[in-house]
């Protein structure tokens, strides 16, 4: 008798300790849900999502306005250029394509900008290119703002300033990932995001989606928590510079799938992905953490003394985050339908550092 009872408590231990989860860990995802759910209360967002995945749990809840409709997928801006950077790694893989390769060998300069010649895909990735930003045209913004945005690579070159920047030195431009579109569509034969599109569904991923129009969503602009414009009007298209739309927790199965499986990209062309450059002048701060590093359609926060890899988005009507933790295997994406220097300084100063300081 007393051999069977001590077998039961053992018997009972052991399922009691695969099967319950742990305590601080259901205490960590309250905690991170209620302190993002109070801050989009008190700072007026529209809607937005998380998803978070540690060692030991996932984190996924959503929060909407009363006032704003449920919201299924999100426009997560220049998130996009890190998906866009692992399409192109796997075209690398096949040999289809090389890091030092030319851009000249793939097109003709349009519309003659200078130093065209020297620009690399190396250089395109890590915006060391030279090119202007397309979207710095004023005419691309007053375009967007009266929904007749140019969505043909054609129209978009020609918002380019002629003048470039100094090569070599890094430089955040649209333009550059905008270039690497049109050397996708002349190494595969098709269209730019059919050739998205199918990759990401071959890799378990179609929630990840890019297109030439938008869908049909909520969208909202803020330069101060009192004013906020509803712009879902507005047209952005973006293509591979920040067009893809999906959800948080389709996007933190992407980082599973690439750091975490290395499913995605082999352990070596992720280390080719992280050769860093430096951002001078161009640094983002971020809570008490800054990003002072890009690498080829990478970048790297340093906060609390932890580097964080991934990609941030910010459009005229969109806010994401994608980044994960090698240090601590933990995976972090966020999604808003919003923008402006309100929303901006919420997102960077208050959301993402509420995040990060419970992990």
């Amino acid at each position: 008798m007393k051999t069977f009872f001590t077998l039961s408590l053992i018997h009972l231990f052991l399922v009691f300790s695969f099967t319950a989860p742990p305590i601080q860990c259901v205490r960590l995802s309250k905690r991170i849900e209620k302190k993002i759910t109070k801050i989009a209360k008190k700072k007026n967002l529209p809607a937005l999502e998380v998803s978070i995945s540690t060692t030991n749990e996932s984190v996924d809840f959503k929060y909407s306005n009363d006032e704003v409709e449920e919201q299924k997928i999100f426009g997560i801006g220049s998130a996009t250029k890190f998906l866009t950077a692992v399409l192109i790694f796997e075209l690398i893989e096949d040999g289809k394509l090389k890091l030092d390769d030319q851009v000249s060998n793939y097109m003709i300069s349009p519309s003659e900008i200078s130093g065209f010649e020297n620009i690399t895909i190396r250089n395109l990735l890590t915006h060391t290119s030279g090119l202007p930003d397309y979207t710095k045209n004023p005419d691309w913004i007053t375009r967007v703002m009266n929904g007749e945005a140019p969505n043909l690579f054609e129209e978009k070159v020609l918002l380019i300033d002629k003048i470039s920047n100094e090569f070599g030195k890094f430089n955040y431009s649209n333009s550059n990932y905008l270039f690497l579109e049109e050397i996708v569509e002349t190494i595969t034969n098709q269209p730019y995001n059919v050739y998205f599109n199918t990759f990401f569904e071959a890799h378990n991923l179609p929630g990840i989606t890019l297109g030439t129009t938008e869908p049909n969503l909520q969208a909202f602009f803020a330069q101060t928590n009192e004013a906020s414009s509803n712009v879902s009007m507005w047209n952005e298209y973006y293509g591979f510079d920040g067009g893809a739309y999906t959800n948080a927790k389709t996007l933190n199965d992407f980082l599973i799938l690439l750091y975490r499986d290395k499913s995605l990209l082999t352990p070596n062309t992720l280390l080719q992905m992280e050769e860093w450059v430096e951002m001078e002048q161009m640094t983002i701060p971020v809570g008490n953490g800054q990003i002072s590093h890009y690498g080829n359609g990478v970048m790297k926060l340093r906060y609390n003394d932890q580097d964080y890899l991934g990609h941030f988005g910010s459009t005229l009507k969109y806010q994401s985050m994608a980044l994960y933790n090698p240090k601590t295997d933990t995976s972090i994406s966020v999604v808003t339908n919003c923008s402006g220097r309100h929303y901006n300084k919420v997102f960077f100063q208050e959301l993402i550092p509420a995040i990060l300081d419970e992990l």
